[in-house]
C-alpha cells in the first residue's frame, strides 16, 4: 500500500517577512497617530490652562477694583513692574448733620453693616476727590476709627480716635470705612496680588514691601509686559472721574506660553462716588 504524501504546513520565509513588514507599517502607522493626539491634547490643554488664568485674573482685579474707595485708585510702574493700588471699602453709608464745620468725636450715620468688633488700623474716609485727599499725609479726608455703636432707631453712631475737621462735605453726605491697601502687580512672568503691607507715604511702592507686614500671592503665571512684537504693554491704566462719567480702569494683560499668545483687555467703571 503506498504511503500518502504529506501536505506540508506553516509560513514560508517569504510569508513572514511580509506580515513583519506590514505589522511595522502599522506599528509606525499607529505610534504617529497617538502621537499627533498627545501633542493635539497637549496643545488644548496649555490653551485652556493659560485662557483659564486670563479670565480668573481679570474677573478678580474687576470685582475687587470695583469696590474701591473713592480716589484711591492709582496705576504706576518702576520699568519690570507694573502695579494698581487701591483701598477696598469695608463698609459705607449716609452721614447725618456736618462733618465740616467744626472738630467733631463723633457723627450720626444711618444704619448700615460693620459687624468687626476690633476697629484697629480702620479709618473713615469722606469726599476723597483724588489719590491726595486718600495718601497725602496732610489730608484731612481720613480719620481713624474707635468704634460704631449698636443699631438705635436705624441709625449708628460712628466715633472716631480724636475730634476730627474733615477738609469738605460729601455732596451726598457719603461716608465709607476702609482698612487695608490692595495692590495688583505684573512682572514678566507673574502676577501677583499685595495686601497688609505698611503705608509708607504719599508715594506708591512698586511693588509694596511685605517683609514687615502683609502678604503677597500668586495670582497668575506666563503674564507678558509686551505684546507678540515685543511693544512694551501698559498693562493698568487709570482714567480719572469727571462730571459726566465714572473713573475707569483699563486692564491690557497679555499670556504667552510656548509663543502662543492670548490677550485680555477690559475696561472696569468705578462704582463709588465722593
Amino acid at each position: 500500500m503506498a504511503l500518502r504524501e504529506r501536505k506540508s504546513s506553516g509560513f514560508t520565509l517569504v510569508e513572514m517577512v511580509a506580515v513583519i513588514v506590514l505589522l511595522g507599517i502599522l506599528s509606525v502607522g499607529s505610534v504617529s497617530f497617538l502621537r499627533s493626539g498627545v501633542e493635539i491634547y497637549r496643545d488644548t490643554h496649555r490653551r485652556n490652562t493659560l485662557a483659564q488664568q486670563g479670565r480668573f485674573a481679570v474677573e478678580r482685579i474687576s470685582r475687587e477694583v470695583r469696590n474701591a474707595l473713592p480716589g484711591s485708585v492709582r496705576a504706576g510702574s518702576d520699568g519690570g513692574t507694573q502695579c494698581l493700588e487701591f483701598m477696598p471699602v469695608e463698609a459705607a453709608s449716609s452721614y447725618l448733620g456736618a462733618v465740616a464745620d467744626s472738630d467733631q468725636p463723633t457723627f450720626e450715620a444711618v444704619d448700615f453693616t460693620f459687624t468687626d468688633s476690633a476697629v484697629t488700623g480702620y479709618r473713615v474716609a469722606v469726599f476723597t476727590l483724588d489719590e491726595t485727599a486718600v495718601y497725602a499725609a496732610s489730608s484731612n479726608a481720613l480719620a481713624s476709627l474707635d468704634q460704631v455703636s449698636t443699631v438705635s432707631d436705624d441709625q449708628r453712631t460712628v466715633m472716631l480716635d480724636a475730634p476730627h475737621l474733615y477738609a469738605n462735605e460729601s455732596p451726598q453726605q457719603r461716608f465709607y470705612i476702609v482698612k487695608d491697601r490692595i495692590s495688583f502687580c505684573a512682572s514678566d512672568g507673574v502676577l501677583r496680588r499685595y495686601v497688609g503691607y505698611a503705608d509708607s507715604d504719599d508715594v506708591q511702592d512698586i511693588p509694596p514691601s511685605v517683609a514687615v507686614s502683609g502678604s503677597s500671592a500668586l495670582l497668575a503665571e506666563n503674564i507678558r509686559l509686551a505684546d507678540s512684537s515685543g511693544a512694551a504693554v501698559t498693562v493698568f491704566s487709570f482714567s480719572a472721574g469727571t462730571l459726566h462719567r465714572s473713573g475707569v480702569v483699563h486692564l491690557d494683560l497679555r499670556f504667552e506660553e510656548n509663543n502662543e499668545w492670548i490677550p485680555y483687555s477690559q475696561a472696569v467703571f468705578l462704582r463709588n462716588t465722593p
